[in-house]
């Protein structure tokens, strides 16, 4: 709290005397997936039912790992020149995400239920789930000279929510008919306090660094950044979960069926077996999803043109351990964040009243090439409206995700 309360006395100390200052306005809200094509999130969303020819053709791609990530974040910054080529950026951050893993096998049951499966062993091994709410109060400082620039940023988190499940075993056996079902699974969760979910309750604290460096000759640019490197320490009201069981249903016989009540359902028809249970409250660390990149720009001739922009990101978000920092914990982030080298380019096409803002790109949370558009109206207050997945409005059949987003722009 000690720190909240010193960066807002800094931020508002810096509005009352800055002469040249700006400040932007950001809500940004994106779904994307490998598995799932528009088509189907049009009907669940709009229509509430999947037929079985979209179920299908969804377990028929060919992938060991499906991956589903959301976010929904929003965010206001501040920015200053300073004197001697310094700038100072500050912002607040509502941040909201869910990212999750699984194989084929689940998705199957999930989507078809297990009547096609009987007689068969379905195994869902490797199954992954973290979802974050947090907010960030960030300050930035830059430094630019003449053709280049450094800056670093300090960011303090405020935690509210976290939900980690880790399974790293399951299987569903199913008898012909579902005489019986035998299951069997381990489960690893972590979860912050459960007595409230007020949506800015403060169940952890956490830090974040950024690093940004850019030179410019031969009439390119180098941009190359690390953003958000930092994690969430959840408080001691939270809870780690394990268990490893094994579960067999053997059926329910019925002699009359006008006779049929609760207590049919005995014990001797259900058989679980705990082998480790564990419940107890303690604290626990997450990671951030860092964005770590680098990107080359360069002015076009054409005045209609702004700056074209080659780039890459990946992204580090391991799972929480507690190891210590080393070339197997680095692989491991790259790895478990989910998420493949993301290629773009990106311009501006500039027209008199407004700007288009095209962007193609590959990789990320989806096999696909996405499509990128945005509109930027320049005025007293500029905004820029845009969607990060265009080809969602055209082929549905082939877009792996949809999200929109609105900035706003104004010099004070």
């Amino acid at each position: 709290m000690k720190i909240q309360i010193f960066l807002i006395i800094n931020f508002i100390s810096l509005l009352l005397y800055s002469q040249e200052r700006s400040i932007y306005l950001n809500s940004d809200i994106n779904f994307e997936t490998n598995t799932i094509n528009g088509s189907f999130i049009n009907e669940l969303l709009f229509n509430g039912y999947i037929n079985n020819t979209m179920k299908d053709n969804v377990l028929s791609i060919n992938t060991d790992k499906h991956i589903v990530n959301f976010t929904f974040n929003n965010s206001i910054k501040y920015t200053e020149p300073l004197d001697k080529g310094f700038s100072l950026n500050f912002s607040i951050s509502d941040i909201n995400n869910l990212n999750a893993t699984f194989n084929n096998d689940l998705l199957r049951l999930i989507l078809k239920g297990n009547y096609e499966s009987q007689n068969e062993l379905l195994e869902f091994n490797q199954t992954r789930l973290r979802a974050n709410r947090y907010q960030q109060l960030k300050l930035f400082l830059d430094y630019k000279k003449k053709n280049s620039n450094i800056g670093i940023g300090l960011s303090y988190i405020q935690g509210n929510h976290h939900l980690t499940l880790i399974s790293n075993r399951g299987s569903l056996f199913t008898s012909y008919l579902g005489e019986s079902l035998d299951l069997d699974y381990d489960i690893n969760t972590y979860i912050t306090d459960t007595s409230s979910f007020s949506p800015f309750n403060n169940n952890g604290n956490g830090m974040a660094l950024d690093l940004a460096a850019s030179i410019s000759m031969f009439n390119h640019k180098l941009d190359i950044y690390l953003i958000d490197l930092g994690f969430i320490l959840w408080n001691n009201k939270s809870s780690n979960i394990y268990v490893d069981s094994s579960f067999t249903f053997n059926g329910i016989e019925i002699d009359n069926v006008f006779e049929f009540n609760d207590s049919i359902l005995d014990a001797s028809n259900i058989i679980d077996d705990y082998d480790n249970l564990t419940n107890k409250n303690k604290r626990f660390k997450s990671y951030l999803s860092s964005n770590i990149g680098v990107r080359i720009s360069k002015k076009v001739k054409n005045d209609r043109f702004g700056m074209i922009t080659y780039g890459v990101n990946t992204k580090w978000q391991p799972y929480l351990d507690d190891k210590k920092l080393s070339f197997k914990k680095i692989k491991q982030g790259f790895v478990e964040s989910n998420y493949k080298p993301f290629y773009y380019v990106e311009t501006e096409i500039i027209t008199k009243k407004y700007s288009l803002l095209p962007k193609i790109a590959y990789g990320g949370y989806t096999n696909n090439l996405n499509l990128d558009l945005g509109i930027k109206f320049r005025r007293k207050i500029s905004v820029i409206l845009g969607t990060h997945h265009l080809e969602y409005l055209f082929t549905k059949e082939n877009s792996r995700g949809f999200g929109l987003y609105i900035k706003l722009f104004k010099s004070i």
